[in-house]
């Protein structure tokens, strides 16, 4: 299963940076790849992302929450995936660790789509921290 990791350094502290993450219908506003993240009730969210011009959808249900170090998640449906971020204080803020592991069930798609997901996904994610960023220094 490939992995993708991003790492960022916030300006604040873990228990705020926790919160905003929890409000996982607010990530479109992190990134114009997210179009809509809709929960569906108890810890299922679908999510509608756009790529290149292409619509996925998947479902993804959180399997850990404890706030304020780790926040998980594995798909129910759709692309097979899970992550997770790892939250620690550091003297500027929080130290976040996005770790995305996903797989295409095939090990052909999983290498040769793999060279074009990974750098999507870092993309994607460093605009999310990136703009996480910007409204935690507000």
């Amino acid at each position: 299963m490939p992995s993708i990791e991003t790492r960022a350094v916030l300006p604040a502290d873990p228990d705020t940076v926790f919160a905003m993450l929890r409000k996982v219908e607010d990530f479109p506003q992190y990134t114009s790849a997210v179009e809509t993240v809709t929960h569906l009730g108890d810890e299922r969210y679908r999510w509608q992302v756009r790529v290149a011009g292409v619509q996925y959808q998947w479902v993804v249900e959180i399997v850990q929450s404890e706030a304020p170090q780790r926040l998980a998640w594995k798909s129910v449906t759709g692309i097979s995936n899970t992550g997770r971020y790892h939250l620690s204080p550091v003297k500027e803020g929080t130290d976040l660790r996005l770790v995305i592991d996903y797989t295409l069930n095939s090990r052909i798609l999983d290498h040769t789509v793999g060279k074009l997901a990974g750098p999507v996904v870092r993309r994607i994610s460093a605009e999310v921290l990136s703009r996480v960023r910007e409204r935690l220094a507000k």
